[in-house]
Formats: structure tokens, sequence, C-alpha cells
């Protein structure tokens, strides 16, 4: 991928990620099992990312009946510590549409509700990794193995299919830029104003990267530490950074599209 379609889609991620809660990685609910002997579902790129380790355990095919009713109690566990980070996400949403309405982003007006969503999900990290540690315990060796080989298998596979979409969608006039109707002039000063973002990211992402790597090598042993798994990432400030890049470019139709984008979504994160 070039330098220039690398920056669009990194400009594209930010911007959705105004859809997101704060995630943990390898988080979430899982979906309802489909057994594929121990391999992944053909869309299990775009599940692994919801459900993670327990959604693709449930997928496994040798789980005692025994085994699935207790990742299935794991799973309403994690989808219990998931709200309260939901309905703090709506709050940095809704108070961050309002400012965008104004042209104004400050962010000591949205520290309370920054604050309250970074501890829902420093909670929701420790009952990640109190779930995957337990899942671990559950599974045997050779599930653990199977699990893993059917996650690697399918993150391989779609690697190439992802950028092929990428390039596909931020192609000009696609994406969000299109919802927004953004010139080449705004696009280009908003990337501007995410430069020092992008470069902190690229300078982690590699080093991160290799930990999670490790951290999926180590579930198939008989000693796991489940932290590198666990991604405390407070949307709520990224949607922040990404509006505060946005708002000085966008006019003020553009503004108030932005703001009904963002109640809309507040609305969807309180719906759980």
């Amino acid at each position: 991928m070039n330098r220039h379609l690398r920056n669009a889609v990194t400009l594209a991620s930010l911007v959705g990620s105004l859809a997101l809660v704060p995630g943990i990685a390898l988080a979430q609910q899982a979906p309802a099992a489909q057994p594929q002997n121990g391999q992944a579902h053909p869309h299990e790129h775009h599940r692994m990312h919801r459900g993670g380790l327990l959604g693709a355990a449930l997928r496994l095919d040798s789980l005692s009946d025994e085994q699935r009713a207790d990742i299935e109690q794991l799973a309403q566990q994690r989808k219990a510590a998931a709200l309260p980070v939901r309905e703090a996400d709506a709050q940095v949403l809704t108070t961050l549409a309002h400012q965008v309405e104004q042209a104004s982003i400050d962010p000591q007006g949205l520290a309370p509700t920054l604050a309250a969503e970074r501890s829902a999900a420093s909670q929701q990290s420790a009952v990640e990794r109190d779930t995957l540690a337990r899942l671990h315990a559950i599974l045997t060796p050779a599930q653990r193995n199977a699990l893993i080989d059917g996650i690697e298998a399918r993150v391989q596979s779609m690697r190439g299919r992802n950028e092929e979409r990428g390039a596909a969608r931020h192609r000009p006039g696609g994406g969000e830029g299109a919802t927004l109707g953004l010139s080449a002039d705004q696009k280009a000063q908003i990337r501007a104003n995410l430069q020092s973002e992008w470069q902190a990211r690229r300078a982690v992402g590699p080093k991160v990267r290799g930990e999670r790597k490790q951290a999926l090598e180590s579930f198939r042993g008989d000693s796991f530490e489940p932290g590198a798994l666990v991604r405390v990432e407070s949307r709520g400030e990224r949607a922040t950074k990404l509006a505060q890049a946005m708002v000085p470019v966008l006019t003020p139709a553009q503004r108030a599209t932005l703001a009904d984008r963002l109640r809309a979504r507040a609305a969807r994160q309180s719906r759980g």
C-alpha cells in the first residue's frame, strides 16, 4: 500500500472510529456458534474483531456441553461489562456533537465524560483479562491449538482482501468524505492536522502487533498472560482528536451533518 493510499485509509478509519465504542482488543459478545471443524467462519475476520477469542472458541466443534455453557457464561459477563462503556461513550458523543455545532471543541467541557469513559473501559479490561484467562483454563491443549490455527489462517487470508476493499472504499468520492462532501483541500487540511496522531500510531504499531502475536501464540501453551490481548482504547478521545482536526475546516452545513451523525451513533450506543 503506497503512502498516499495509507494516509487516506488512516483518515477514513479515524473518521469511522466515531461510530465505535471504546474498544478492547478481541472483545465484545460472541455471536452464535457455527462449528466449522475448528476453522473460522468465512467472515470471521470481521466477527473476530467483535467476538474475539470467546466467539472463535464457541465455533469449535470439539467443545463439550459443559465447556460451551462455561464459555457462553463468560460471554455474558463480557457483554455486561461492555454496557457501562457504551453508555459513557454515548455521553461523550452527545457532548461532542453539541461542540461540533458550536464550532468549538472544548477539552475541558469533555473532561468529565471522557474520564467516565476511561474508568468504564478500565473496569471492562479487568473483566477481559479474567475471561481470557478462564477461557484458556477451560479449553484443552488440542482445542487451544485449533483455535489459534483458525485465527491465524483467517487473518492471513483476509489481509489481502481488506487492502482491496480499502482501496475501493477510499477512492475519491467514497466513504465518509462523500457523506460530508469534503473537498480535496479540506481532506488535505484534515490530513495535515492529524499528522502527529498518525506518526504516534505508526511508532507504536509494530511493537503492539508483535506483543499481540506473541500473546496469541502463548495461548497454545500451559502458561498464558492475557494482558497484551486486552487493549483499553478510548474511542471518545479519538473522536475528540478527530473533531479537533475537522471542525476548523468544515462549513456550517458539514458541521451540522457531523453533529447529526454523532447523535445517531450515541443513540445506538445507548441502545446497547
